[in-house]
């Protein structure tokens, strides 16, 4: 076995069993042979959960939130918990051990897979193997947050359509996922209709179905102003905060809360339902964080103020109070900075205003807004490559709605917002409080969304803001795809994010198929193009090479008919001159010795001529040369003994080289 696929075996063994000690576990392994399911038998008690009789196999799935267990849920029962020693599945619905659904009694193996799921701020790990099911999944969240598997709505798969039913084998996941669990009908009204429970003897079930009544005390500039608010146990912490807000104008950041149970003070997005409250009434006492001191007051019941017992404590404590709330009263007493003043320049000057001061004001964590104009943010976002195209989301601010710092501290820059934000859009914002930066922006959607939209936002009044514009371009013009008001909760906005975005992955995938099959069309029609401007260079290339050969052919054969001219006219030269120096032909009636000569010419013809027999060799090749055959051309040869007469001594007479009475010489060609 590679060490790679050991590796992996161990790390899934730790996952299963829980034990952390790496040799105690491998110790395990070996003793049984590296096989992970014998392997995991030996370790897990075969009390909680029968086996089947071929042999058990490792629960299908595990959890975590990176709390102590013990805190995972209040009323979960620690022998439900996965301990280090042991794993404890959850029992099946109709069990009496528990009422928590589980997995059969047979569990089936496979590749161990890993989710984080994002909840209203809040991972929570879950593994399972692929065998199981999108509904263990949910199963094992509803035994963590108590929200009924009916629901919840799982988001993040590669897949648009999976339901509770599908084997997450058939998903092809990798062994990391990252899911987001959304909650949109938590805020609606919950009937027999609409939720089935899973158990009738569920407490869990029940509490989050009942509706609790908060007594709330509120202590303000000496006051006690008191609330009865009647809520549903789905109902988040967080939620009952942000309804608080709207009831004192006292943000959730700025609320001292008395009263809550552990469970509530650790975590926001825990449901009332899971978070232990008192029936049939729940006091609570709400303080403002920038009150100086803790004066006293009369109240009707004060069972749930808590106060040290120690004076001198307490006493401290307030101090240090007292000091911190001087503090950020000082601070608050100050006139807060617009996001965006009127007297801003262009919109990049005003973009960076607004994200220098919106971050003062909601902190480190928000949406990365684009510095630029809005005609470069949409060039940025959709006017790129298919493949690099992003939403634009625009953000409309308007400080005098009530509703602008709820939306932006509880929900814009909620991490998961955040996240998801950068991820798959480029944000843009303009705050169009002041009425002239109303009307500049009003001018700016006029000309990049046309006159419809730029009259809806004009017809927007200050409470029905803030907004957020999704804006994606379709057939060369952009094309505004929805408008989310500031009245939205974090979880139908983050589903109205994700429905954009899977809408428009779709059509990106479209165009990037297009924009490659024009690109592959390109590149056909640049490499046709390619190869005919190559073909027509190359024969442009052959055309001027035979031009220039025709050239140079025609001056070669001028060079040689300047050159054969010349030479006629030197052999001509030479002839005439020859034929200055021979003497006369000897008549017939000569007394003195005549030698007579017969030349044979390579073409057949016989020339004849008398000469001294006193008359030197040369005189005698003078003539042959005065007859157009040159000795450097001709070879001058006797018949018997043959031999080149233009080879010997010129000086000598025709008789001394016995050439007399008479010979016969013959031309040949030198070679």
């Amino acid at each position: 076995m590679a060490d790679g696929e050991r590796d992996q075996m161990l790390v899934d063994f730790q996952a299963c069993t829980q034990i952390d000690d790496l040799e105690t576990c491998i110790a395990i392994l070996e003793q049984n042979g590296w096989e992970l399911v014998k392997s995991i038998q030996s370790v897990m008690p075969q009390t909680d959960c029968e086996m089947s009789s071929a042999g058990g196999e490792p629960p299908p799935y595990t959890f975590s939130n990176h709390t102590d267990q013990s805190a995972v849920s209040p009323e979960f029962p620690s022998e439900f918990l996965p301990t280090a020693n042991s794993f404890s599945p959850l029992m099946d619905p109709g069990s009496a051990s528990g009422p928590f659904p589980g997995p059969s009694s047979s569990y089936s193996s496979g590749r161990l897979l890993n989710f984080t799921v994002e909840y209203r701020g809040r991972n929570i790990t879950v593994n399972v193997f692929d065998t199981e099911t999108v509904g263990k999944i949910k199963e094992v969240l509803f035994t963590d947050l108590g929200i009924p598997v009916q629901k919840q709505d799982l988001r993040g798969w590669s897949s648009k359509k999976v339901d509770d039913k599908k084997i997450l084998r058939d998903l092809q996941l990798p062994r990391e996922n990252t899911l987001y669990l959304l909650t949109p009908d938590l805020n609606r009204p919950l009937t027999s209709s609409t939720v089935t429970p899973i158990s009738d003897s569920s407490k869990e079930f029940e509490n989050f179905m009942r509706d609790y009544t908060l007594h709330i005390t509120f202590l303000e500039n000496s006051r006690a102003k008191e609330y009865n608010l009647k809520v549903q146990g789905s109902k988040t912490v967080g939620e009952v905060k942000g309804d608080i807000y709207h009831l004192t104008n006292v943000p959730a950041r700025h609320q001292v809360w008395m009263g809550w149970p552990e469970a509530a003070k650790k975590d926001d997005a825990i449901t009332l339902g899971a978070c232990g409250l008192q029936l049939p009434v729940h006091d609570l006492q709400l303080t403002k964080a920038n009150i100086v001191g803790k004066p006293q007051y009369t109240v009707q019941d004060t069972s749930e103020i808590d106060i040290s017992e120690d004076e001198d404590e307490n006493n401290d404590s307030y101090a240090v109070e007292e000091d911190i709330f001087e503090h950020e009263e000082s601070q608050n007493s100050r006139k807060q900075t617009p996001l965006m003043p009127e007297t801003v320049g262009d919109q990049t000057e005003a973009l960076e205003h607004f994200t220098r001061e919106f971050r003062e004001r909601y902190g480190e964590t928000h949406p990365v807004f684009f510095v630029g104009s809005l005609e470069s943010a949409i060039k940025e976002s959709l006017l790129c490559r298919a493949k690099d195209r992003k939403l634009l989301a625009v953000y409309l601010h308007h400080d005098n709605s009530i509703l602008s710092n709820v939306f932006c501290s509880q929900i814009l820059c909620m991490e998961t917002i955040v996240n998801y934000l950068c991820g798959n859009f480029i944000t843009w914002a303009w705050d169009v409080t002041h009425e002239t930066n109303n009307a500049r922006f009003i001018s700016i959607a006029k000309k990049e969304f046309g006159s419809i939209v730029a009259a809806q936002i004009r017809g927007q009044k200050p409470d029905q803001l803030p907004l957020l514009m999704i804006v994606s371009r379709s057939r060369a013009s952009n094309e505004v795809l929805d408008m989310i008001p500031g009245t939205v909760t974090l979880d139908e906005l983050m589903m109205r994010l994700m429905q954009n975005a899977e809408n428009f992955h779709l059509q990106q995938q479209a165009d990037i198929k297009e924009e490659e099959e024009r690109e592959a069309r390109e590149n056909i029609r640049q490499e046709q193009e390619l190869a005919f401007q190559e073909s027509l260079a190359t024969d442009r290339a052959k055309a001027e090479a035979k031009r220039q050969e025709v050239e140079m052919e025609q001056i070669r054969q001028m060079e040689e008919e300047r050159m054969k001219k010349e030479e006629e006219d030197r052999k001509q030269a030479i002839q005439e001159s020859a034929l200055m120096h021979i003497r006369e032909e000897p008549p017939e009636t000569c007394k003195e010795l005549v030698s007579r000569i017969r030349i044979r010419t390579p073409n057949g013809d016989n020339i004849q001529r008398r000469f001294y027999a006193t008359d030197k060799l040369k005189y005698l090749i003078y003539y042959i040369t005065s007859q157009g055959f040159h000795t450097e051309e001709f070879k001058i040869l006797t018949t018997f003994p043959r031999r080149d007469v233009s080879q010997l001594d010129e000086e000598k007479t025709l008789e001394e080289l016995k050439m007399f009475p008479q010979e016969t010489l013959i031309l040949e060609e030198r070679h």
